[in-house]
C-alpha cells in the first residue's frame, strides 16, 4: 500500500483558484481546540483511523460491523482502533484493533464541492459491545440552533502538539441560515455548522470524521473549518447526519 493521503492537503490552494473571500477554509484533519481530556471512555463509540500504523482520522462506530467516517478520508486500507482512550492499544484493555474490508463514500460526495462527505468503512468482522466499544445512534431530528453538543477526537492541539489522551470540548449548534451565511457558495444542505463562539472552542486539523453528539444521539460528523481554527464568529462545518439516515440504513442492510 502507498503512503498515507492526509486529508484535504491540497483544499487551500484550490479554494484559492475560485476566489472563496473571508477566513480561509482548511480541510487537512482537525484539532479540538480549548478542549479537555474526555473521560475515559466516555464516549465509547469513538473510532480512530490508521494507515501504515500512522492515525489520520476519527470515525463513529454506528453499527457493530460498520464505522462512520468522513469521506475526504479514504484510503486504500484501514487499521480501525476501537475502545481506545490514547492511541496506544497496548495501553488499553479491551480495546481492539480491526482491519477494514471495505469503504462506501457516499455516492454524492463532493458534488457539489465539499458536499455529503461522509462514509461508511466495514470491519472485518463484528465487534463484541462492551463498556469501552459501543454503538451510538444517528439523529432522527433535525438539529437545533443554540443546542449545545459534544465533539470529539485526537487532532492536534492550539500548542502544535499531539494530545496523549481523546479531547472533548462543547460547542454549540449554529442555524442553517447563519451557516449558509458564513460559507456562502461553499454551503450545501448537507452540512450543520456549529462553534464560532467567544470561547474559541472549536474543532480542527485531525479530527475529521469525528462525532458530534447531541442529545445522546450523532447528529454530525467533523468535515472542514477555517484555516487558522477557533476564530470567534467562524463556526467549522459538519455533515448533517439526521438527511442521510436512509442511506446509512440502506448500506448496512445490504452490504
Amino acid at each position: 500500500m502507498g503512503a498515507v493521503r492526509h486529508p484535504w492537503g491540497w483544499f487551500l490552494g484550490y479554494l484559492l483558484t475560485l476566489g472563496v473571500t473571508g477566513p480561509q477554509v482548511s480541510g487537512s484533519g482537525s484539532q479540538i481546540i480549548n478542549g479537555e481530556d474526555c473521560h475515559p471512555y466516555s464516549q465509547p463509540w469513538q473510532a480512530a483511523l490508521f494507515a501504515d500504523n500512522e492515525f489520520f482520522c476519527s470515525g463513529v462506530l454506528v453499527h457493530p460491523q460498520w464505522v462512520l467516517s468522513a469521506a475526504h478520508c479514504i484510503q486504500d486500507a484501514y487499521t480501525v482502533g476501537l475502545g481506545l482512550h490514547s492511541l496506544q492499544a497496548e495501553q488499553e484493555p479491551g480495546s481492539h484493533m480491526l482491519e477494514a474490508t471495505l469503504s462506501i463514500q457516499h455516492p454524492e460526495y463532493n458534488s457539489p464541492f465539499l458536499a455529503n462527505d461522509l462514509m461508511l468503512i466495514k470491519l472485518k468482522r463484528p465487534v463484541v459491545q462492551s463498556p469501552n466499544i459501543r454503538t451510538v445512534r444517528v439523529a432522527s431530528q433535525v438539529p437545533v440552533a443554540g443546542e449545545s453538543c459534544l465533539v470529539s477526537g485526537w487532532g492536534l492541539q492550539r500548542n502544535g502538539m499531539l494530545p496523549g489522551v481523546l479531547q472533548c470540548v462543547n460547542i454549540s449548534l449554529v442555524s442553517e441560515e447563519l451557516c449558509q451565511e458564513f460559507y456562502g457558495r461553499l454551503y450545501h444542505p448537507s452540512m450543520l455548522c456549529a462553534g464560532g463562539g467567544p470561547d474559541l472552542k472549536d474543532s480542527c486539523n485531525g479530527d475529521s470524521g469525528g462525532p458530534l453528539i447531541c442529545k445522546g444521539t450523532l447528529q454530525g460528523l467533523v468535515s472542514f473549518g477555517q484555516a487558522q481554527c477557533g476564530q470567534p464568529g467562524w463556526p467549522s462545518v459538519y455533515t448533517n447526519l439526521h438527511k442521510f439516515r436512509a442511506w446509512i440504513d440502506s448500506v448496512i442492510r445490504t452490504s
